[in-house]
């Protein structure tokens, strides 16, 4: 298992922690009081497998592949600044926290996955990190970035040579395996309040991110 660090520098407390691996009634990652636009980093180094804009449920999120069958997800950002199939370091930016999705403020909802790519896969991540990553040279011209429109002149996304990331030399056979917390399930209507953003799902069951 690679060496993981919080995903960010800087101390910011936790308002909602991890309680277990099913969704629909409890808590599968850790929600830190990052205030909007804080840099979130590369808790290691690995291969961008999802970037995505917008869901109900997580808003933008960006899932890394690292070493070892370890997956990391950071979920409700402002602005995604890698796309997928960027090789990145640890401790490089990908992207802004915000509050997107179903959310009540910002945060950043940070995931740790063990063995597949799944939310039935997530493990506390908080017993794993190791404290602020190492600082790193960030990039201004980034590359692979595939499918990325909401990051123009975006900062620290691009391939970059790191050991752990060169560990993780083929992501066909890594899945996103579907997570039926993204679709929107059969006679659901959205709750008085709840904002929904444009083309996205919606998240049942589940109580918004604080």
């Amino acid at each position: 298992m690679p060496t993981l660090y919080k995903p960010f520098r800087g101390s910011h407390g936790i308002s909602r922690g991890f309680t277990g691996r099913d969704y629909r009634t409890q808590h599968t990652g850790v929600d830190y009081r990052t205030p909007k636009r804080t840099p979130v980093l590369a808790s290691a180094a690995g291969v961008v497998v999802r970037s995505v804009d917008l869901t109900v449920s997580y808003g933008r999120y960006i899932i890394i592949a690292h070493s070892g069958g370890v997956f990391t997800l950071y979920a409700h950002l402002d602005k995604r600044q890698a796309g997928e199939g960027a090789r990145v370091a640890v401790g490089q930016r990908i992207g802004l926290s915000g509050s997107t999705g179903r959310s009540t403020g910002p945060h950043l909802h940070f995931e740790v996955r063990k063995g597949r790519n799944n939310s039935a896969a997530t493990v506390n991540p908080v017993p794993l990190l190791k404290g602020s990553p190492p600082t790193v040279t960030e990039l201004t011209e980034p590359t692979g970035l595939t499918g990325l429109t909401d990051a123009p002149g975006a900062v620290g996304a691009a391939v970059v040579s790191a050991p752990e990331a060169a560990e993780v030399t083929d992501v066909t056979d890594v899945t996103d395996e579907p997570d039926t917390r993204e679709v929107v399930e059969p006679g659901e209507t959205v709750e008085p309040g709840e904002a929904v953003e444009p083309g996205g799902v919606r998240e049942p069951g589940v109580a918004p991110d604080q």
